[in-house]
């Protein structure tokens, strides 16, 4: 309009050309200078914003969109609002593992709940996607899982039972960002427990879970062992060339190269000595009744808690508290519902145990070029060692000894030792 390649707007109303009293204003700055005519399709005749009548109507027709707008967000409002309080599920699209009206699609929910115990037990994203994708459990929209979308599917509060809102907040740099909260409770099944749902969150969470993208993992003890001197992971590498020119696999300290080890010989001797405790740990049981009594009571504790949180709320509204009070509230009651979570999340975390039995036939068999095999091997190497150290191999020392890796064991017959007496209650072998 303003080169002049336009001298007509065209519009189903006059409304639809402008919906707030300022859109207005520069539409008829444009008129003014640009002669632009303006028509609708519903409406007889013309609208001349040249004529003191002609903006008079446009003013008016102005506010009474900008009004219908309100209304009509004020209406949406408490729609949400409505079905918050009613507990009724609310999906613009069929979430995986639920139908739209809240009932679980069978095999998709338990498929997420093997993925909830196989994350807790160290299974990757990567290998769990494409589990997915080979059996054909592709997502609602017909795609093919990666890392990225799975890891979004499992931190949905849903899968537990609990509602969201989510709502655009502005930050203090002026950036608009999606805020999704927990409002309760929703009336429909959970596929998993909180106490599962809090575990996987605060594993997926975990600052130094890094898996490099979530991508094929290429050695069996990268990431899980740790550096005796500097306690940084280790990650594989390759040895410089032998006299027969020849390299080899190796494990370096991340942290400054303090230590190596060749990797084979690490790889064997952690792996025989998990063997070694199999039968134990396939005869210990996964949980036991005091467990159950706490987590019954953490969930007392935590409905407590919210229904505070809910009350203060409300008081603040009518006016009982006024807002340092309610912060201060607030506050008391969130840290109470953080500390919470996260005892029920140690609780559930405790209770995902993974069957020893077919690890010997699998290390015999095990092929450094199928993630598969060396994710479930590296599992039951981190349910069963709570710590593994890589030790100083000495000046002039090439060959791998037992007395150059130190392991520390879980105790698998009171796995929540360490929780109840507030001290650490492993099964240390020193250096073995």
């Amino acid at each position: 309009m303003e080169d002049g390649k336009a001298d007509a707007i065209v519009s189903r109303h006059y409304d639809r050309m402008y919906r707030t009293p300022w859109d207005l204003e520069d539409l008829v700055d444009l008129a003014e200078a640009t002669g632009v005519t303006l028509a609708a399709a519903q409406a007889q005749g013309v609208l001349d914003l040249s004529t003191p009548s002609g903006r008079l109507a446009a003013r008016i027709g102005a506010v009474v969109a900008r009004n219908e707008t309100e209304m009509r967000v004020e209406r949406q409002v408490l729609g949400h609002q409505r079905r918050r309080e009613s507990g009724r599920p609310f999906w613009s699209t069929r979430p995986f593992g639920f139908e739209r009206d809240g009932r679980h699609r069978e095999a998709e929910a338990e498929a997420l709940r093997q993925a909830y115990r196989d994350v807790l037990a160290g299974v990757t994203l990567w290998s769990i996607a494409k589990d997915w994708n080979t059996r054909g459990l592709l997502s609602p929209h017909g795609k093919e899982w990666r890392s990225s979308n799975l890891r979004s599917v499992l931190l949905k509060p849903r899968n537990a039972g609990f509602q969201t809102y989510s709502q655009w907040v502005e930050k203090p740099d002026g950036k608009r960002v999606r805020r999704t909260e927990e409002t309760g409770a929703g009336n429909w099944e959970a596929i998993v427990s909180e106490g599962i749902f809090r575990a996987l969150v605060r594993h997926l969470s975990d600052p130094e879970r890094n898996t490099g993208g979530g991508g094929k993992r290429k050695a069996l003890l990268s990431g899980v062992v740790r550096c005796s001197k500097c306690q940084a992971v280790v990650t594989q590498g390759w040895s410089k060339k032998n006299a027969a020119g020849e390299r080899y696999r190796i494990y370096t300290c991340s942290g400054g190269r303090c230590l190596t080890c060749p990797a084979d010989p690490l790889d064997s001797f952690v792996v025989r000595k998990v063997i070694d405790r199999a039968e134990e740990w396939n005869a210990a049981p996964a949980t036991d009744a005091a467990d159950e009594e706490r987590e019954a009571e953490l969930l007392a504790e935590e409905t407590a808690a919210s229904e505070r949180r809910t009350a203060l709320a409300e008081m603040f509204a009518v006016g009982d508290i006024d807002a340092s009070t309610l912060r201060t509230g607030i506050g008391r009651c969130d840290a109470d519902l953080t500390k919470i979570r996260a005892e029920l999340a140690d609780l559930a975390s405790q209770r995902v145990r993974v069957d020893l039995g077919d690890i010997e036939y699998l290390w015999e068999e095990l092929d450094y070029e199928d993630p598969d095999r060396i994710d479930y091997v590296r599992t039951v190497v981190m349910q069963v060692c709570e710590r593994v150290e890589l030790m100083p191999r000495g000046r002039g020392v090439r060959s791998f000894k037992g007395e150059h890796c130190r392991i520390t064991f879980r105790n698998p017959r009171d796995p929540t030792a360490e929780r109840r007496a507030g001290c650490r209650r492993s099964v240390s072998t020193g250096p073995v």
